[in-house]
């Protein structure tokens, strides 16, 4: 949640503060977020999308006793509060207001359907906290609402530590707090069986939320977030080669995702190519992955310059999420791109779907004829692995080969290998 959604949640915690009372035996908070505003906003007009707002507050408002006036907390928030009611009747509450919320929309001619999630703190006398601090707790859980949870109430006794000191709430805090951790999960040839790199995948250990992987954090990361996250997982990238190294383990390369963010900051290439002189790792052993939408026509100056800059240098070149996108020809001709990596909806099922065969065998052929190499990620089974490699794919990423593992664990895991390797039978050839 950003910073100006917080500050919007300052004159409610105001107003709600004012109806604190000594008598209640329990407490209860209900906050509501609208989830598909960005998509109703796509169809409805900003007068539209207001008349939506008042009637969610109306609707909301007319399924709630007089004195538990629904709240327009912030835009796409709503909140009540509820005095002197059990967990089970407060819950029961929550859930029809949940259910009113989402009902169909008639407007600007059109229906619509709002998606609503819940997130409903309590708590009990003897150590009611203020309200001030369940909407606290309120805001910080639903920041932690899981994506398999939304358009779901959740609910909650209050937690004092969350009203604590403040949280990092970005990735460039958590970095600075020591909170960001690249994991790596490794790639194997398909003709030799050889590990072939290492994709560096970012971590945040959250002290509350847990361990958080990028989907959670992503969408809200700034253009500061990106250029410090990149520049963070570079060299943690560039200290696992030197640690690999070290250890006498062969891995070739090592991969990074770069954002169109990243790519646009003017020096962006000189300064990552200053990063590996710094560490003694020659270019040709960092693996950069861009998405799709890099193209000569939807790029700037900026980006194609960095491209071509570390292709220039010796930098392989990844195009990311090959397949779901708009892919450009001509972007794999400028910018020197190295490996395509198909997508995992088009790997998932890949063995008994003919549609996605056939998807498959089209990437092939084409990544021939264009003398490119590929690498299909999300690879989960056997059978998966098996149809990839008898097909013609050049390197397999995903659980079935091992799960993305802290640094500290991958020599382990390459010792592991090695002596599989080792230990395999060897033909005998007869003179």
């Amino acid at each position: 949640m950003s910073m100006n959604v917080t500050r919007l949640f300052s004159p409610l915690r105001s107003l709600l503060g004012q109806s604190d009372q000594a008598r209640d035996v329990s407490r209860s908070l209900l906050l509501l977020r609208l989830e598909n505003t960005r998509t109703l906003g796509s169809f409805l007009d900003r007068l539209a999308m207001q008349h939506l707002l008042e009637h969610l507050t109306q609707t909301l408002g007319q399924a709630v006793r007089p004195y538990d006036p629904v709240q327009l907390a912030a835009p796409g928030h709503f909140s009540v509060l509820l005095h002197n009611r059990t967990l089970r009747d407060a819950a029961a509450v929550a859930r029809r207001l949940l259910l009113q919320g989402q009902g169909p929309v008639s407007l600007a001619g059109q229906q619509v359907t709002p998606v609503m999630t819940g997130v409903l703190i309590h708590a009990d006398a003897p150590d009611l906290p203020p309200v001030a601090a369940m909407m606290e707790n309120a805001r910080q859980r639903m920041q932690m609402v899981a994506e398999a949870d939304l358009g779901r109430l959740s609910l909650y006794s209050h937690d004092p530590q969350l009203c604590g000191p403040r949280l990092p709430s970005t990735v460039s805090d958590a970095i600075v707090a020591g909170q960001m951790v690249a994991w790596f999960q490794p790639q194997i040839c398909c003709n030799s069986g050889d590990i072939s790199g290492f994709e560096a995948l970012a971590r945040w250990h959250h002290p509350v939320h847990g361990l958080l992987t990028p989907g959670a954090f992503l969408a809200q990361m700034t253009p500061a977030d990106h250029n410090t996250l990149a520049l963070f997982m570079l060299a943690q990238a560039l200290s696992a080669l030197r640690c690999w190294d070290e250890a006498g383990f062969q891995v070739p390369t090592v991969s990074i995702n770069i954002s169109n963010c990243e790519l646009s900051d003017r020096g962006f290439a000189d300064c990552l190519l200053w990063e590996m002189d710094r560490h003694d790792i020659p270019p040709s052993r960092l693996v950069v992955e861009v998405l799709e939408s890099v193209g000569p026509m939807t790029s700037n100056a900026e980006t194609r310059d960095n491209l071509r800059r570390l292709a220039r240098a010796g930098c392989r070149i990844d195009l990311d999420d090959f397949g779901t996108g708009y892919a450009s020809l001509d972007a794999i001709r400028q910018f020197g791109i190295n490996r395509i990596k198909i997508d995992r909806s088009f790997v998932t099922g890949c063995d008994l779907d003919e549609g996605q065969q056939r998807m498959i065998l089209a990437i092939l052929a084409l990544a021939e004829r264009l003398g490119l190499s590929v690498l299909a990620e999300g690879v989960e089974t056997r059978e998966e692995f098996a149809f990839l490699s008898q097909m013609g794919c050049d390197e397999l990423q995903g659980y079935a080969i091992e799960r993305p593992m802290p640094l500290s664990d991958s020599c382990a895991f390459l010792a592991r290998h090695r002596q599989a390797a080792a230990d395999l039978p060897t033909i005998a050839w007869r003179g």
